[in-house]
């Protein structure tokens, strides 16, 4: 029963203190990458164990009475029946198995010694979280190495036919090419004739010749009587169609009488008025500057301590690390309750999380009743 609890409590606090045995201690573990195996862990944490660690800060055995629903009394006699075998088995055995969490041993120098052996994840993180393994990455060929080991290959095929084929494929080769130098050899000198163009071989430019021979004349859009205007009769006849326009007198721009009024207001007027109306407004824009500033924001509520008030505080947890705190101070606060974190003092080092705090220890001992209600058995008092 004993063993299922402090499991239980490792996924959630970083120290877990066994009365007059030791404490577990957890750290944190990254994600690791086995070369080997080609294998991905998820992080984790890891289980060292310090047996300086005797004093009961309550936690094992207050959860025990809490979730067992047993006094506290029995609860501790519980404990302590666990820390007598553990005890007496490493007297006998010299070895101490604690399921899913380690084995403990005797050194040479009668101090206990403890080996963590790897089973459940404990990193509430990392729930669900397998372990992944890689297959390696085949290495293939460029395709530019590809097309050279296959022309290499069809070279050395070639090499291994018969000599007769061989030479059947040089003849082909050197045909060929006395075929091209002849052909470029007979334009050339059909280039160097006077009266002779290399582009009148091309059947189609001798087509279109043909056919712009026979239609070579040009159709006109005159008719042959057509005598065209001169310039000047051309100005005459715009002159006598077109109407001559007046000259456009400028005129001051008025506007509109206001509603209810029966005069006009000129553009000069209209800008003069706009101008006087935008220094009021100025003017009253100062004057309210000076009383924006005089209102403060609201002082923020004080949910770090960090020395000695006189108050008197009750405890609901004690934490390693100062982000473990926040998160549960935050918890409260969203419940509803006026949360603080404490931080630790000149001899401590647990950083302490509140959900209370009042001016005398009688009026905190009062209420503690009520908060066991919400928060269990093992919060506590703390004149701080």
């Amino acid at each position: 029963m004993v063993e299922k609890h402090i499991k239980s409590l490792l996924y959630d606090n970083d120290c877990v203190i066994i009365p007059d045995f030791g404490g577990l201690i957890t750290r944190y573990v990254s994600a690791k990458i086995n070369p080997v195996r080609h294998s991905f862990a998820p992080p984790s944490k890891k289980i060292a164990f310090n047996e300086k660690l005797v004093l009961n800060d309550g936690l094992l055995i207050s959860t025990i009475a809490y979730r067992d629903n047993l006094p506290v009394e029995e609860a501790q006699q519980l404990v302590a029946s666990f820390v007598y075998r553990a005890k007496a088995r490493l007297q006998a055995e010299n070895r101490f198995e604690l399921k899913d969490i380690g084995i403990f041993r005797y050194s040479p120098e009668h101090k206990i010694q403890f080996e963590y052996t790897e089973g459940d994840n404990l990193l509430e993180d990392s729930f669900g979280l397998p372990e992944l393994v890689a297959r390696p990455v085949r290495i293939e060929e460029p395709a530019v190495l590809r097309a050279l080991i296959k022309e290499r290959q069809q070279e050395h095929q070639l090499q291994r036919q018969p000599l007769q084929k061989r030479l059947k494929r040089a003849y082909n080769v050197a045909a060929g090419l006395a075929l091209a130098g002849l052909t470029g050899t007979a334009l050339y000198f059909l280039s160097l004739q006077a009266d002779y163009n290399i582009s009148s071989l091309n059947p189609v430019a001798l087509f279109n010749s043909g056919y712009a021979a026979s239609n070579g004349a040009t159709a006109s859009k005159y008719a042959s009587d057509y005598v065209p205007f001169t310039v000047e009769e051309q100005a005459a006849n715009y002159s006598s169609i077109l109407p001559v326009e007046a000259p456009v007198a400028e005129e001051e721009t008025v506007l509109a009488p206001p509603f209810g009024t029966g005069t006009a207001v000129s553009a000069s007027e209209s800008i003069t008025a706009d101008a006087h109306i935008k220094s009021v407004d100025s003017q009253a824009e100062t004057e309210v500057a000076p009383l924006a500033e005089e209102i403060k924001a609201p002082e923020k509520p004080v949910m770090t301590i960090k020395a000695e008030t006189g108050r008197s505080y009750i405890i609901i947890g004690g934490y390693s690390t100062a982000e473990n705190a926040e998160n549960r101070r935050e918890a409260v606060r969203e419940a509803g309750f006026a949360s603080k974190m404490l931080l630790p003092g000149k001899s401590g080092k647990l950083y302490r999380v509140s959900v209370a705090d009042f001016a005398t220890p009688d009026e905190a001992k009062a209420a503690l009743k009520d908060y066991k209600k919400s928060f269990g058995e093992t919060i506590w008092v703390l004149n701080y």
